[in-house]
């Protein structure tokens, strides 16, 4: 499933990607999971972003790395695969 980098935060520890999802699904994150390559923490958030229009944006998810070392492999408008396994 494809998602496009929107947001890199970083503050001490974690390290947090936002990522919009470009493709229609469900999925469900495992210790096994991969963003961009990289491997993810087993969960997921949804931050409070507003489309326009001024209602919720629900396609924008926030995943934190394993590791804050793995941080510049990402850069904002980056088209990533998610490998939930």
């Amino acid at each position: 499933m494809k998602f496009r980098i929107e947001y890199i935060f970083h503050r001490e520890r974690p390290a947090y990607v936002f990522a919009r999802q470009l493709e229609p699904g469900d999925f469900a994150l495992t210790v096994n999971s991969r963003l961009g390559g990289v491997s993810i923490r087993p969960s997921v958030s949804q931050p409070r972003t507003i489309k326009p229009d001024g209602t919720p944006d629900l396609s924008v998810f926030a995943f934190v790395l394993a590791t804050a070392d793995d941080l510049p492999r990402f850069a904002v408008g980056q088209v990533v695969e998610l490998e939930a396994q």
